[in-house]
């Protein structure tokens, strides 16, 4: 869910005080895991160590049934699996990942979107099995990548194998990995370390919410939190089926099939029905719903209680940003930039467009990117075949296919040339740009591997993992010794100190914590006055 209460997991950057370590070569490590079931046994293994399975795989409608907790926490072995035994559905959190698996519907959801199920859900001896060959959509949907040639059954064996790869591709260079230094200093804490709740998620603008989960996933409780703990409401267990955070104290809640259903403030007010099919967040006032008018797609914008202010007339449109929303118009399929009055402010002329960041917005035409400001004027004329948005003055660009990666500057001038090796996948932050490069390997397989770029040029790939991963200036690292984290800056510098069991990213100048079986929230001393 876009900004909903899953565990945010996050790979921690190992503190070492060793003097940094110099590459010698370009490696791909692959790490296949293969689990393996044998019909009419409970003998289900994970690369041939046997797992936890006190019911029989068995052979229905010439499927393989397997139990859905065993397959999960062989996967994840953190997964967390609800059952509501009288609905007959199951929910399971697979970190950032959610599944839903309705039994009497026969009906999935992964990631809250419908997917089509193989065979038939059922329940036996009280345990949920599913048709094996669903795993295939269920991973892929999660992350992984897998395809039929991964599923292997042999009928003479009556054995299942199942490989799930995962690769891990270490290109190393003759550059120095980060170390992080000093002792960093004691959190200050916004909402002081509790136990009242099982976790708690930062939802942004200085509201969180606590879980409770006594009663499991289908009775949730929640509290409404702001940053100091305070609660701003609170909702019963199975009072709501989800609600999700949609910016300016405004929250979705859905129903049970994923629809939303209405709108709530930060009081657990309802402050209007949903008619629509969706709704995005709240900026400035204003959101984007979706629905369905003579059989197309069309949107618009509601304002706070719900009253359309800008007509569904639009095939998309983007957040307001800057007084601004990027819209897609329905006939010419073109975008322009509309105000809050729903007027045009650039006419629908080009093929794509970013929203507007500190008065400029990138923009596509047959020419290429370029940037506009508010008023749509082209600051810097479309040449570029990609760009990435500015950050403290700066972007990076690339001239042509295959071409050299440039840094320029606000005017379009040339500061330095970044990267020559030309890629299939450009992304950057406000720190790093990483560029992917698909590999062909000896045996004809293709992977990826990627290599990363400050403003100053190449950089290791530790280091630009460890940029990418800040927020707001810190990243959490975990301390070899001690075994706890705390938040180093972006030049390695330990800011806060490492005495937590769980770091999470900052949002807003806060981040959410966890010491022992506690949650609290402390706040970024690089934001404070």
């Amino acid at each position: 869910m876009k900004k909903g209460f899953c565990i945010l997991l996050s790979s921690a950057l190992l503190l070492t005080g060793a003097v940094p370590t110099w590459a010698k070569e370009e490696r791909l490590l692959q790490e296949p895991h293969v689990y393996r079931g044998v019909v009419g046994t409970t003998n289900f293994y994970k690369d041939d160590v046997l797992q936890s399975l006190d019911a029989e795989i068995y052979l229905k409608d010439g499927y393989v049934m397997l139990p859905v907790r065993t397959f999960f926490t062989s996967i994840y072995p953190d997964a967390k699996i609800y059952w509501k035994s009288v609905a007959q559905k199951a929910g399971v959190l697979l970190g950032e990942s959610s599944v839903f698996l309705y039994v009497k519907e026969n009906k999935m959801v992964v990631n809250k979107k419908g997917q089509p199920v193989v065979g038939q859900m059922e329940v036996k001896n009280g345990r949920l099995f599913i048709p094996l060959r669903n795993w295939l959509t269920i991973l892929n949907q999660c992350g992984y990548q897998l395809t039929d040639a991964d599923l292997q059954w042999d009928s003479t064996k009556q054995e299942v194998t199942v490989t799930v790869r995962e690769n891990q591709i270490i290109y190393e260079e003759n550059l120095k990995t980060p170390v992080i230094s000093g002792e960093g200093q004691a959190p200050v804490y916004a909402m002081a370390l509790t136990d009242t709740y099982d976790e708690v998620v930062n939802l942004e603008d200085g509201y969180f919410v606590g879980i409770d989960d006594t009663e499991g996933y289908f009775k949730r409780a929640y509290d409404i939190l702001d940053s100091n703990g305070k609660v701003k409401s609170h909702v019963a267990p199975g009072e709501i089926f989800e609600m999700e955070y949609f910016g300016e104290g405004m929250f979705c809640v859905y129903t049970e099939d994923w629809e939303p259903e209405y709108v709530m403030d930060e009081n657990g007010q309802k402050r209007f029905d949903l008619p629509y099919d969706s709704i995005n967040d709240f900026r400035e006032g204003l959101a984007c719903v979706r629905d369905e008018k003579d059989g197309q797609t069309v949107e618009g914008y509601v304002d706070a209680n719900g009253t359309l202010q800008i007509p569904l007339q639009f095939a998309s449109g983007r957040d307001f940003s800057e007084e601004r929303a990027v819209v897609c118009d329905l006939e010419t399929r073109k975008y322009g930039v509309i105000d809050k009055k729903g007027n045009y402010v650039v006419e629908p002329k080009y093929k794509f467009c970013k929203s507007f960041q500190n008065g400029m917005a990138l923009a596509e035409t047959e020419q290429g990117y370029g940037y506009i400001n508010l008023q749509g004027e082209e600051i810097i004329a479309p040449q570029y075949v990609w760009a990435s948005d500015f950050y403290d003055g700066t972007a990076f660009v690339q001239e042509e296919q295959n071409g050299p990666v440039w840094l320029i500057n606000t005017k379009g001038e040339k500061v330095r040339k970044i990267a020559d090796q030309p890629g299939d996948l450009y992304e950057s932050n406000a720190y790093c740009l990483r560029i992917t490069q698909d590999v062909v390997l000896p045996s004809g397989a293709e992977e990826d591997v990627e290599r990363y770029y400050d403003k100053n040029g190449e950089i290791s790939m530790e280091q630009g993992k460890f940029l990418f991963r800040l927020s707001e200036g810190l990243c959490s690292v975990l301390d070899e010794k001690t075994q706890k984290y705390g938040y180093a800056d972006e030049t390695g510098k330990m800011v806060i100190s490492p005495v937590f069991n769980e770091a999470r990213d900052f949002k807003n100048g806060y981040a959410v914590v966890q010491v022992q079986d506690q949650w609290g929230v402390v706040k970024n001393p690089l934001l404070q006055k």
